[in-house]
């Protein structure tokens, strides 16, 4: 799980029809539950490309960075 100010890099986003490219770094900006999913969390995302995309687990998928 990741936290507010975390720094994340994309490792998939399959079924977004217009995804942030693989291996694009961003900030995590808020964490919220998914209210459809028990588990999972929908993270808002600033990423450094300029796009303010949600990544959403389980299907989507990032790794914590430095």
């Amino acid at each position: 799980m990741f936290k507010p100010k975390d720094r994340i890099e994309l490792v998939s986003m399959p079924n977004d029809p217009s995804p942030v490219p693989t291996g694009a770094k961003g900030t995590v900006m808020n964490v919220c539950p998914d209210p459809f999913e028990r588990g999972a969390f929908i993270y808002g995302v600033a990423w450094d490309n300029g796009r303010t995309l949600n990544l959403c687990t389980p299907t989507d998928s990032a790794r914590k960075i430095s």
